[in-house]
């Protein structure tokens, strides 16, 4: 009977997004198109794509959302936001954040139904992996979205956990606080692996997202840091906040 539940539930989930998800997305074609002219950040599509990720948390029954630290969010200021990588499902969670922001993105991820799409739409910044023009490339259009007072957003780790613990972080993230004086906000989140791991296409039963926003580091301390030392640096304070916040995660 669980079995058949289950089946029953994951079934119920998928046909929810794929019934929407075309509506949805004709409704931001419609918002990219009237705002464009005007509306130089493309917040009206931001908020949009917002409640479009954040309704597949609140239409579940058996997701809940946690959401702390929001008092450490400074909505005048840029930020490089990054974040610990458990789900495709995180996209989604850190629209909770009410900062205007644009992705970095690998370009392969424009080639997922829908979501993908919208990345372009959105101003995302797409790379392409082991591309030194791409890379140069990245640092221009990152530079453009923050002179229009947006944040940008980043996965440190590059890649969704396998195991849900955070991982190793490369370094973009802070060369590019670094190059653009600005301060980072660093994002531990958990609970998406749960949702919806990396293995499969299953959808998880009951879970808790805890989306929790740490005291962001300034501009001048990242100025006083070496790229390396500084990666260093957000990472131990990152695991140290998802060990409290997950300690099951560790254990041996």
């Amino acid at each position: 009977m669980k079995k058949l539940a289950k089946f029953i539930y994951i079934v119920a989930a998928w046909t929810y997004a794929a019934i929407t998800a075309p509506v949805l997305m004709i409704v931001a074609l419609l918002i990219f198109v009237i705002a464009y002219p005007f509306d130089l950040r493309r917040k009206a599509l931001h908020v949009f794509s917002g409640f479009w990720g954040l309704q597949y948390f609140w239409m579940n029954p058996l997701w809940r959302i946690r959401y702390t630290g929001k008092e450490n969010v400074d909505k005048r200021k840029s930020y490089i936001m990054v974040c610990n990588h458990q789900s495709y499902l995180d996209i989604c969670a850190m629209y909770k954040i009410p900062l205007v922001f644009k992705w970095i993105s690998k370009v392969e991820a424009t080639k997922i139904p829908f979501i993908g799409w919208l990345l372009p739409m959105h101003g995302d910044v797409l790379i392409k992996r082991g591309e030194g023009k791409s890379s140069r490339e990245m640092m221009t259009k990152c530079a453009h979205w923050i002179k229009l007072g947006a944040s940008i957003s980043i996965f440190p780790e590059g890649t969704r956990t396998p195991d849900g613990r955070i991982h190793n972080f490369k370094e973009g993230a802070f060369l590019l606080a670094r190059v653009n004086n600005l301060p980072i906000l660093p994002v531990v989140m958990d609970g998406t692996y749960d949702m919806f791991s990396k293995k499969g296409l299953a959808i998880g039963g009951c879970a808790t997202l805890q989306i929790r926003v740490l005291s962001e580091i300034s501009a001048k301390t990242v100025a006083s840091m070496g790229i390396k030392e500084l990666s260093t640096y957000l990472h131990d304070m990152m695991l140290n906040e998802h060990k409290k916040m997950a300690p099951q995660r560790y254990r041996e």
